[in-house]
């Protein structure tokens, strides 16, 4: 019976190894797949034609949203954690930054949380637990209105490598319509 009971506890101490350390891997594959959440400093007003830019400390260093998505396609997701059209949108979109990453491809998400002193936590949580993989920017006030306001939640803009608004896509989309939205714009670009 002792026996039993040590070989009982053995298995048990492996098992709850194993999964820290596949839950330890899970957070370190996301983390470095982008998964972070930043608020906007600064946006500049938008150019005819042109996407409005904007900037973000990044590691104590300043970032900006021309520099980080030069000669991509970007997919720009704005959206809410309280959205019920943007969480059904999240799994396809995740999916899509996951089948294009090794292109000239970027997503990035502009949360618009309704409490902007609690947005980047909010927005974070909701990330980790749903495996978002890509940057995520909140209280972005000044980058809606340089957009002319949004309307409506979800509102995607898929953005040539040229930095022009190739489609602007108001409400929810599922995986195909997006894709058939990137393909159109890739195709441009």
């Amino acid at each position: 019976m002792k026996n039993k009971i040590i070989i009982v506890g053995a298995l048990i101490a492996v098992i709850a190894s194993y999964l820290i350390l596949i839950d330890n891997n899970e957070v370190t594959a996301a983390d470095s797949q982008g998964q972070e959440v930043y608020e906007i400093k600064s946006v500049s007003p938008a150019v005819a034609g042109k996407i409005a830019d904007f900037t973000w400390m990044e590691n104590g260093k300043a970032m900006s949203f021309n520099d980080y998505t030069k000669d991509k396609i970007v997919f720009l997701n704005f959206w809410g954690t309280w959205c019920p059209p943007c969480r059904r949108e999240i799994p396809d979109i995740i999916k899509i930054s996951k089948e294009l990453e090794k292109e000239d491809f970027v997503v990035i998400g502009i949360a618009l949380e309704r409490n902007p002193s609690t947005a980047v936590q909010q927005v974070g949580t909701y990330m980790k637990a749903k495996g978002i993989n890509y940057k995520n920017f909140v209280n972005a006030d000044q980058l809606v209105r340089a957009y002319g306001g949004i309307q409506a939640v979800p509102t995607t803009f898929i953005i040539g490598k040229d930095g022009k608004v190739g489609e602007k896509i108001v409400g929810g989309r599922n995986y195909k319509q997006f894709m058939a939205s990137i393909n159109k714009v890739m195709k441009a670009s």
